[in-house]
């Protein structure tokens, strides 16, 4: 049930995506690349935001929690090339093969991290708890998401930084990461482009999306050692 709910989200922004660009006289990328922005935005907002809230919205699983959200994480991340990998084409965005794959690793790098915190909540939250333990999950989950966006917002970070710039900060948040990778850079003969330094940001968030399935799993096999 989870993957086809996923699909049919896929196939709704996909879908939502190309009728924002069937008004237009003539396609062009300067406005199929704003389209494919916000359908990459509005995936990973499905990823950040509504993935854990379906998750800790149902019974937890009796055991392999960690085992659980990494399979959800495969559910997801498969499914998800067909709408990432194809913004390569001229006819869709027309984007770099470099930028379409960082894009790809950074939305695996935070799915991960995801993954974990759902694994995480999985072993404090019980069958018995279905409000507070939960929704501080759930807020814990929106502040780990939200919380570079918001104190950009507040500070001004970033606001001023150039299109040559690599805005670094704002791959702390899965939402303004994507507007970071796929920002528009035509002005320097291309539509986006990727940094290195960018690289090593999606590397670290996936090293601590690792981190934290990890620790679930070492949390899990201490109980059943306890149990036993």
């Amino acid at each position: 049930m989870f993957a086809l709910l996923w699909m049919i989200y896929l196939m709704v922004v996909t879908a939502l995506m190309f009728a924002s660009i069937t008004g237009a006289l003539s396609v062009s990328q300067s406005i199929t690349r704003p389209a494919a922005r916000a359908m990459l935005l509005a995936t990973m907002f499905g990823i950040a935001i509504a993935w854990p809230m379906v998750r800790l919205s149902q019974n937890v699983p009796a055991r392999g929690t960690v085992g659980s959200a990494l399979r959800d994480w495969v559910v997801i991340i498969v499914p998800l090339q067909a709408v990432v990998i194809p913004q390569m084409f001229p006819v869709l965005a027309g984007w770099p093969l470099g930028v379409v794959l960082a894009v790809d690793a950074f939305i695996c790098a935070w799915a991960l991290v995801i993954a974990g915190l759902i694994a995480m909540s999985y072993r404090s939250v019980g069958e018995a708890d279905r409000g507070v333990g939960r929704a501080l999950w759930m807020a814990i989950v929106m502040l780990v998401a939200l919380a570079a966006p918001i104190t950009g917002m507040l500070t001004g970070a970033g606001a001023t930084a150039g299109v040559v710039d690599a805005r670094v900060g704002w791959l702390l948040s899965p939402l303004t990461g994507i507007i970071e990778l796929a920002r528009d850079r035509s002005v320097l003969g291309q539509g986006a482009h990727i940094r290195p330094a960018h690289w090593r940001m999606i590397a670290a968030i996936g090293c601590v999306g690792t981190a934290l399935c990890l620790f679930g799993y070492a949390l899990e096999v201490a109980r059943r050692t306890d149990r036993a």
